[in-house]
């Protein structure tokens, strides 16, 4: 397994970004205890965290006894600062499109609000995706929440002894688990999104399930605070429906 976790650092101080101890730890299997999965994905102007920012986001939640899609949330996000030529070409994610998109504190806190109590689900979100995220979370210890998450680089770790020698991106984790690659759009968070969530539902029926859930560390980091509205839960789900994305069922 990899070393100690990394202390993200944000503006303001050190967001710790820890594993739960064993006795903490719940298993990820539907069976064994976990009723909801988010699995989200980013996409940025660039890999450093310190200074790029965040252009789109995407999450599906997933939950019952064979872990189906639920619900969806994508937005785009202005990162307040141009979209460097070769990132527009790779995301297909263009200045345009985030021109009057939510900041990325709103799309942060709008993931919060979607994924509520859920375990959030991503690749190399330990490393990269929560970077992003630490930086704007307020520190004020009110204004933020534990948000447990599964990394799919775990669970590389957990099922092939040659995980050093991969390229360890999501294709290596999709193609392993036969997660329906071909068909999807690729650095893209909607797809990507999807794509993680195929990769959950295919670990829920791997013969080496039990073996996965007693690896799998279930890390802690934070997440905005549940937004406090007035308005309705059906307006809130009218939102969410707003944002959502088109997606066929996934069943396996």
């Amino acid at each position: 397994m990899r070393g100690p976790p990394l202390a993200v650092v944000g503006p303001s101080g050190i967001n710790q970004v820890k594993p739960l101890s064993l006795s903490q730890k719940p298993h990820f299997h539907p069976l064994l205890g976990v009723s909801e999965i988010v699995a989200f994905d980013l996409e940025t102007t660039g890999l450093r965290p310190k200074q790029e920012e965040i252009t789109q986001i995407a999450a599906i939640k997933l939950g019952g006894m064979r872990m189906e899609m639920e619900s969806s949330f994508t937005s785009y996000v202005n990162p307040g600062k141009p979209i460097p030529a070769n990132i527009q070409a790779l995301t297909r994610v263009r200045d345009n499109d985030v021109a009057n998109a939510p900041s990325p504190k709103e799309a942060i806190q709008m993931l919060s609000d979607f994924a509520g109590n859920a375990t959030l689900f991503g690749h190399d979100i330990y490393r990269f995706d929560f970077r992003f995220i630490a930086k704007h979370i307020d520190p004020e210890p009110s204004a933020s929440r534990a948000i447990r998450f599964i990394d799919t680089m775990d669970i590389f770790e957990a099922l092939w002894p040659d995980f050093s020698r991969l390229r360890n991106s999501l294709d290596d984790i999709a193609e392993r688990l036969a997660a329906g690659l071909s068909s999807i759009r690729r650095h893209d968070a909607q797809g990507d999104a999807v794509l993680l969530a195929h990769v959950f539902q295919r670990i829920q029926v791997h013969p080496d399930i039990d073996n996965i859930c007693s690896k799998v560390p279930v890390h802690e980091a934070r997440l905005p605070a549940l937004s406090v509205t007035t308005s309705s839960e059906a307006d809130q789900t009218e939102l969410f429906e707003q944002l959502s994305f088109p997606i066929r069922a996934m069943r396996f």
